[in-house]
């Protein structure tokens, strides 16, 4: 399967979707229908903006630059190439090469509102309240990778699978 970020071409054997809470989509949705209820309001000429002025097209903005984010937060995957397991987070993407994994675990349950992003020396990636991968790295700043995805037991068998047949590493 090829998936295209950032101008390449992502050969990947194993793709996974992450998964997302449904009270974080209400929350996410919610957003966007208050910004979307400002454009209304603003393009009805609610609020008192000087006459003439780009003001009311403010909220309009903001409702493109949300959506343009919540397209990115809902295409997160997780790829497993012949070299890597790979987070795509559009447009960005962390490649983990194979030689630097020294071990991957199923975490039993990483509650979603840990969040994503950076803690500590820690990447996570957790939209959901569900069991996680833990991959840990002997390499780099980020030694602990933490990935949420649909199906984390498939997940860590396609990525063990992957490690073993592609590079001969054998993990703990």
């Amino acid at each position: 399967m090829n998936y295209k970020n950032g101008g390449s071409f992502i050969t990947s054997f194993y793709e996974h979707k992450a998964a997302y809470s449904d009270q974080l989509k209400l929350l996410m949705h919610a957003g966007m229908l208050l910004i979307m209820a400002f454009c209304v309001l603003s393009l009805m000429d609610f609020f008192s903006f000087s006459a003439g002025s780009g003001e009311k097209y403010l909220p309009l903005i903001f409702l493109l630059i949300y959506l343009a984010a919540m397209r990115s937060f809902f295409s997160v995957r997780f790829l497993v190439t012949s070299s890597s397991v790979v987070a795509v987070f559009p447009p960005f993407r962390y490649s983990i090469p194979f030689s630097d994994i020294y071990s991957v675990e199923t975490v039993s349950v990483f509650p979603w509102y840990m969040g994503w992003g950076i803690q500590g020396r820690k990447l996570v990636f957790a939209g959901k309240d569900a069991k996680a991968i833990e991959i840990r790295k002997n390499r780099g700043f980020f030694r602990t990778v933490i990935l949420v995805s649909e199906n984390s037991d498939k997940f860590r068998r396609d990525v063990e699978i992957a490690i073993r047949y592609f590079s001969g590493y054998q993990l703990f």
